[in-house]
């Protein structure tokens, strides 16, 4: 039986709910799975769920296997430790984000400016447009209108009834712009507060989007009844 949905219109759907429970229950095949998964560092991003450290790799690494079966190609960033327990991508690209202000590696001088891309089933994708290189130079966002970037943004959030960590618009339009057909569908299932749907919106693809917290749906609906709008968040 399908799950109701939370929001609809002509581009994007979006459900309330857990992606482990509503993607067995979704007869489709996407033609890109995009997204940015919890990374498993101990953030509350809400009510219902809290990024917590233990048994995360547990729970995450066969969702990886419910995303890969869901999509013909899966696309998502992660932290660099992720590369310990990641395994059969086809290549691993770079988010270079110059402008983050992060924590420095342990007891070390290096401050990280960069993330891991992910890129499953990219081999027999083909092309459909431009190419697109494996590093990838987009600030992150702020995580509401005055915040700051970095760790000081997680606690800022609240305050603004925003995502934390939301993606920069321009790194997850280039990817769906290059992996995915101008009338294909997108599938988010861990859409935070809707950047893959805005994309997916304005290049003219179709999305499905999972968010299990509903103030990130609220989020999500009202960026994409709001057609190709900047919200800013």
């Amino acid at each position: 039986m399908m799950p109701n949905p939370y929001y609809q219109d002509r581009y994007v759907t979006i459900y309330h709910g857990d992606c482990r429970e509503i993607l067995p229950q979704l007869d489709v095949k996407a033609d890109l799975v995009l997204t940015d998964p919890p990374y498993g560092i101990g953030i509350k991003y809400g009510e219902f769920y809290d990024d917590k450290r233990d048994g995360y790799w547990d729970w995450f690494l066969p969702t990886v296997g419910m995303m890969r079966r869901a999509g013909k190609i899966l696309i998502f960033t992660h932290r660099n430790e992720s590369q310990r327990y990641l395994r059969d991508w086809d290549w691993i690209g770079v988010w270079n984000k110059p402008g983050s202000f992060g924590a420095r590696i342990g007891n070390s001088a290096i401050l990280p400016h960069w993330e891991p891309i992910y890129f499953y089933g990219i081999h027999a994708a083909g092309v459909y447009g431009e190419y697109c290189p494996d590093v990838l130079t987009f600030n992150p966002e702020k995580a509401g209108v005055s915040s700051t970037i970095g760790r000081q943004k997680w606690q800022e959030a609240d305050n603004f009834n925003c995502h934390p960590c939301p993606k920069p618009i321009g790194l997850f339009q280039k990817l769906a712009q290059v992996f995915s057909p101008e009338d294909g569908l997108i599938l988010d299932p861990f859409l935070g507060s809707g950047t893959t749907a805005y994309c997916a919106k304005k290049l003219n693809r179709r999305c499905i989007g999972i968010e299990i917290e509903e103030k990130y749906c609220e989020i999500a609906a009202k960026r994409c009844c709001q057609e190709v709008m900047e919200l800013g968040v």
